[in-house]
């Protein structure tokens, strides 16, 4: 009886931590983040994921041929999802996402000074981010069978294992109206096989940061059919 009362009580923390955890992490899952302004008009992709999207028709978008690319926010709602990162770390993770957007859209969209018929508002912001554990996520790139496994989650599309992710929040409005034209909640990762991705969280962010601006731009270039 002396031992268990010790363990009893080891199993009562443990799921204690486990319930704390989950409304967290299951947050986007059953609900778009509630300070954000366009979460009333988003519907989830499909049930019990974290994605989230609203857009209007394809043919709204074909006008535009300039962006302008707003500081990356760092979400406060009640929701966020931040766990284990340090607030002193967000805002610094927050620039390098804008930083990437910035460089990334320049190459086929300018910045005008003042927002014109043809301009794009894009609003990133930062929902949450899980850390990187550093070293270990590194191990279990480059051992052979590490390797192996990283390549079948890259080419199934699956995050590696414990390599972090950044949940955000992409908003495009009509710079001069302020009409929202698209919304989207997704969380990313670094592909499997990036092994400096997994050196620390902040290495993670930049991975992410640069797929994500990558992306943006094509994704942006294909509903506006700019060359």
């Amino acid at each position: 009886m002396t031992r268990t009362g010790p363990l009893v009580s080891s199993f009562a923390v443990i799921a204690a931590l486990i319930c704390a955890a989950e409304p967290a992490t299951a947050q986007t899952r059953d609900h778009p983040p509630t300070s954000l302004q366009s979460s009333s008009k988003m519907t989830q992709d499909s049930p019990e994921s974290e994605s989230w999207t609203y857009a209007q028709p394809r043919s709204v978008f074909e006008k535009y041929r300039t962006v302008i690319v707003e500081p990356t926010q760092v979400y406060d709602g009640p929701d966020a999802q931040f766990n284990g990162i340090d607030p002193a770390d967000r805002p610094r993770f927050a620039a390098i996402i804008t930083q990437e957007l910035r460089q990334e859209l320049a190459k086929t969209f300018p910045a005008p000074a003042q927002p014109q018929a043809d301009t794009l508002r894009l609003r990133v912001t930062m929902l949450g981010a899980q850390k990187t554990k550093g070293g270990i996520a590194t191990a279990t790139r480059v051992t052979p069978l590490g390797f192996a496994t990283s390549a079948v989650k890259s080419a199934m599309g699956k995050k590696g294992t414990f390599t972090g992710s950044v949940l955000f929040a992409v908003e495009l409005f009509d710079a001069r109206t302020n009409e929202l034209l698209l919304a989207a909640v997704r969380r990313r990762t670094p592909d499997p096989l990036d092994v400096p991705a997994t050196l620390s969280t902040t290495d993670t962010v930049k991975s992410v940061a640069r797929e994500f601006a990558d992306g943006a731009r094509k994704r942006l270039e294909e509903l506006t059919q700019a060359k």
